[in-house]
């Protein structure tokens, strides 16, 4: 039977949770109040309870989907006009965001930056700002990692900005597990994946040799993706690193590979 959860509870305890993590910031940044109660105000406790037993307690959930965070950040930028704020309160923004308690407060900040920031600034301010953040370790689950890769550093990527893949190449060597994923998982959707051939290979190689799960299975996510391309260097790749390769790794790499093979 589907658990709904508590409302009442559910509501008691977020506002604790909440009223702390926005009380701490709110002298710094008076405009994360507006985004973080919008967030709380909207949040189902049954989609909540799902993400965290989804998620295993690793970050908690107020039950906001990210077309719904979405939808709020444009309201509210229309009313108030967060875009057009002077760059280093933008900034404020986007790190109170980031240091936020739950992880819909984190999604809205990178939201924030595709909405308002991917082709508007300089791809190596938002790297800069992105490594401020894994550095700081407000980033420190798969979820919002791989988000953040998907909406923010693949486009950054597919801009053709050298910059970004410098960044990303001290990413792949840092010993902070997420910050080393999110140099790899934004390649697995970029526009021109053949072009990063050598990179991708370079960065799977210092991953797959790590020994954290989540290391290794960008791994397995790129080359599953790259397989559509050029299936005989995701084969190549799996035969070099037999040492390194998980049963998981090597069913994702070869999915689509199977399918045609079994075809």
């Amino acid at each position: 039977m589907k658990r709904e959860g508590d409302p009442d509870l559910f509501l008691k305890v977020t506002n604790i949770v909440l009223n702390w993590s926005v009380s701490t910031f709110e002298k710094m940044n008076p405009y994360r109040q507006q985004i973080s109660e919008t967030l709380l105000q909207h949040g189902r406790p049954d989609k909540a309870e799902w993400w965290n037993r989804y998620m295993k307690g690793s970050i908690p959930f107020l039950g906001a989907g990210l077309p719904e965070i979405r939808k709020y950040l444009i309201d509210i930028n229309e009313r108030e006009g967060f875009d057009s704020l002077p760059l280093n309160r933008q900034v404020g923004l986007v790190k109170s965001l980031i240091r936020g308690s739950y992880a819909e407060e984190k999604l809205a900040a990178i939201l924030y930056l595709q909405l308002f920031w991917v082709g508007k600034q300089k791809p190596s301010l938002i790297m800069d700002l992105l490594t401020d953040c894994f550095d700081e370790r407000h980033i420190f689950d798969w979820n919002t990692t791989d988000w953040l890769c998907v909406k923010v550093i693949r486009p950054l990527i597919d801009s053709g900005d050298e910059k970004v893949i410098w960044s990303l190449k001290y990413w792949n060597r840092d010993p902070y597990l997420w910050k080393a994923r999110a140099s790899l998982v934004p390649f697995a959707q970029c526009n021109d994946i053949i072009r990063y051939a050598q990179v991708i290979d370079q960065f799977s190689d210092t991953l797959i040799r790590r020994q954290e799960r989540f290391a290794k299975t960008a791994v397995g996510w790129v080359l599953r993706e790259y397989s559509k391309s050029d299936p005989k260097f995701v084969l190549d790749f799996l035969s070099r690193h037999v040492a390194y390769t998980t049963s998981e790794v090597k069913r994702n790499a070869l999915k689509y590979y199977r399918k045609r093979t079994r075809g």
